[in-house]
C-alpha cells in the first residue's frame, strides 16, 4: 500500500449494493408465512410433490429458478416474473408485494447458486472457481485465487465485467489505500480477474542470467590473474 497516507484516518468503505442478477443465473427460492397450507402453491418444492403423485401434471421437476433469455424466471401461480438487472434483495421485495395479494405477512428467501469467478494471467490459480460469499470484496477474491505470483503488476489488475450485455474492462490498483472506496471494491457473479505481467520485472528477469554468467566469468578471469600474479612473484 501507498506509504504516503494517514493510516489514523478512517476508511470509507464502498456501499455493497449487492450482485446484479444476470440470464442463466440460478436461484434457490422459498415462500413461507403464517399459513402454511396457503404458501403451497407458491413453492416449486410443493407442486414438485403433486406432480410426482400424478395429483396435477402442471408442474416441473426443477426445484430451482433459472433466469431465462427474456431475463425472467417462470413462478408459480404469478408466471413471468422479471429477474434479470435485479439484486438479490431487490427480487425479494418485488416477490413479497407480489405475494401480499395472496398471502398475510409472506417471506421469501433467496439463495443465488453456481457465483462463478475467473481467474486470468498472473495468479497462483488459474481458471474458473465458484464461490458462495454473495458479499465478496477484490482483495477476498485475490485470495481465492491464491495470490499473484511475483510476475503480477499490483498497478494494473483489470476487472472484466458484463454489464447489460456488454463486458467492461476496469484496471484497479491492489497498492492504492483508496481502492476500498472503488465502486468496484465488491465482485459481482460471473467476473473475471486478469493480473497482467510487470514488464520491469520480466526485463529484469530476463537480464539475471545473463549478469550472473559475466560476473561469474569476470570472477573467475580475476582469480586466474590474481594466482599468476601470485607464481610470478
Amino acid at each position: 500500500m501507498d506509504k504516503d497516507i494517514n493510516y489514523n484516518a478512517d476508511i470509507t468503505q464502498a456501499k455493497y449494493n449487492g450482485n446484479k442478477l444476470m440470464v442463466g443465473d440460478n436461484l434457490d427460492i422459498k415462500v413461507t408465512g403464517y399459513d402454511e397450507i396457503a404458501i403451497k402453491p407458491f413453492n416449486l418444492n410443493t407442486i414438485s410433490q403433486i406432480n410426482s403423485n400424478g395429483e396435477t401434471g402442471s408442474a416441473s421437476g426443477d426445484l430451482s429458478y433459472t433466469i431465462d433469455k427474456e431475463g425472467e424466471i417462470n413462478f408459480p401461480t404469478l408466471g413471468k416474473i422479471k429477474a434479470e438487472g435485479f439484486t438479490v434483495d431487490e427480487l425479494k421485495t418485488d416477490l413479497e408485494n407480489r405475494l401480499k395479494i395472496y398471502l398475510v405477512e409472506p417471506i421469501v428467501i433467496i439463495n443465488q447458486n453456481d457465483l462463478k469467478l475467473t481467474f486470468l494471467g498472473e495468479f497462483n490459480k488459474k481458471g474458473q472457481v465458484t464461490y458462495t460469499n454473495e458479499k465478496m470484496n477484490i482483495l477476498q477474491a485475490i485470495a481465492l485465487g491464491g495470490g499473484t505470483n511475483e510476475n503480477a503488476n499490483l498497478k494494473n489488475i483489470r476487472l472484466i465485467r458484463n454489464v447489460d450485455g456488454t463486458d467492461q474492462t476496469i484496471t484497479l490498483d491492489l497498492t492504492d489505500y483508496n481502492i476500498s472506496n472503488s465502486p468496484y471494491y465488491y465482485i459481482q457473479n460471473n467476473d473475471i480477474l486478469y493480473a497482467l505481467p510487470d514488464r520491469d520485472a520480466q526485463i529484469m528477469a530476463k537480464k539475471t542470467p545473463v549478469l550472473t554468467k559475466v560476473l561469474t566469468y569476470s570472477g573467475l578471469l580475476g582469480l586466474i590473474f590474481a594466482m599468476y600474479n601470485f607464481i610470478k612473484n
